[in-house]
């Protein structure tokens, strides 16, 4: 094989990976917003009957409570943060490009991070050429 004939065979079978790919993520939403109209119909069938659970011969469908958190305005939560100490509210983790900015000045990993690097292979198929006219 040549160089050319393995680029060819990538090409081909990402892109058959991305078709397979595309084919179950729609199918996988067809399926999702069915299960979402089963989930709001259970929903409505606990709320009316008072309870937060069904036992059935299939299963068991239950209400759980769900606690989710978004930013909508930085400025507002690093305002928040910083009046209230509450750096608890933060994940544990570091930005890599924050960090390679600090090693691109200072020619060294801030204390306390791992810092490291890895060379992949990537693959792109040609572009086609506009003729001039």
């Amino acid at each position: 094989m040549t160089v050319d004939d393995v680029v060819a065979l990538y090409v081909r079978l990402r892109n058959e990976k991305g078709a397979i790919k595309a084919q179950a993520e729609e199918a996988m939403g067809k399926i999702e917003a069915k299960l979402d109209k089963l989930e709001a119909w259970i929903k409505t069938k606990a709320d009316e009957q008072g309870v937060t659970s069904f036992k059935t011969n299939h299963g068991t469908a239950f209400l759980t409570t769900v606690d989710y958190a978004s930013v909508e305005d930085w400025d507002a939560v690093l305002k928040f943060v910083r009046d209230n100490d509450a750096f608890d509210i933060f994940e544990k983790r570091v930005s890599k490009t924050a960090v390679r900015g600090y090693i691109d000045v200072n020619k060294a990993v801030p204390s306390g991070v791992t810092y490291g690097t890895r060379i992949e292979v990537n693959v792109r198929k040609p572009t086609k050429k506009v003729e001039a006219a």
